[in-house]
């Protein structure tokens, strides 16, 4: 099996691994934060890494030519963001939840058909399409954690008007730490996009006009949410359901760039 597909087999398997032992810790109540499980994540971590290191010297630039890649990308950018938020915003539960959303983009960037096929050198694109494709990227990372912590707030919601206590609830982090880091990462992603945004029409020879209009509607989407936020006030519950459900808008635009 060739090195680069080795080592995001590796990382899924620490992806995987790591969620399903701490979902089965929590389930029996023995869930306990510790470094072995950011060290399972790290590692996984680092196998993408190498893999984007190793593909980018194969083809000359950066690793975001094909569905493929741009998944692979997403997931180690949900991950390295996990690394910065979850500390930030005393989220240690935030990773059971991150890794298999992480697992998801890797296993489906591994199903698809040029996975398998080898790395073709090309002419670098230019600095900034380049910068355009990264940011943009790593903006949906935080679009996706914002998702996934606007899932833990339903899950937590969801028990408290049940009065139904279970061994997960009484892992999860309070409710105004959540609600912080959604809005916080839904800034972030937004900050970052419209960097991206800037960077696309700096280049040369800018993406088609039905691209940069999938863009400007995840742009429009989440920057809606932050004007309609402050505006009007939004209610805790109301912004971890837009931020979990909206992020189905990213994930439909990246199948329609990969697609054309």
């Amino acid at each position: 099996m060739p090195r680069e597909q080795l080592v995001l087999l590796l990382a899924s398997l620490c992806y995987l691994g790591g969620f399903g032992y701490a979902a089965w810790t929590l389930r029996h109540g023995q869930y306990r934060p510790g470094t072995w499980k950011l060290g399972v994540m790290a590692a996984g971590a680092f196998c993408q890494t190498l893999f984007l290191h190793w593909r980018g010297q194969a083809i000359g630039g950066c690793p975001m030519t094909n569905p493929f890649e741009l998944l692979t990308f997403v997931s180690w950018a949900i991950v390295l963001l996990y690394f910065v938020v979850g500390p930030a915003y005393r989220l240690s539960l935030l990773g059971v939840f991150t890794s298999p959303l992480a697992l998801i983009f890797q296993s489906a960037a591994l199903l698809r058909p040029e996975a398998w096929q080898p790395a073709v050198r090309r002419t670098s694109f230019g600095f900034w399409p380049e910068l355009h494709a990264a940011l943009s990227l790593v903006a949906y990372g935080a679009f996706a954690l914002a998702c996934t912590a606007g899932i833990m707030f339903l899950i937590q919601d969801r028990q408290l008007k049940r009065h139904h206590i279970s061994p997960v609830f009484r892992q999860l982090p309070p409710i105004h730490y959540i609600t912080r880091a959604i809005r916080g990462l839904i800034l972030t992603g937004t900050l970052l996009l419209t960097a991206g945004i800037i960077c696309a029409y700096q280049m040369d020879k800018r993406p088609t006009e039905a691209k940069l209009a999938v863009v400007w509607i995840v742009w429009g989407l989440y920057a809606g949410m932050l004007a309609y936020d402050y505006w009007r006030g939004m209610s805790a519950r109301r912004a971890a359901a837009a931020a979990a459900l909206g992020f189905l808008v990213p994930v439909a635009s990246l199948w329609f760039v990969g697609a054309h």
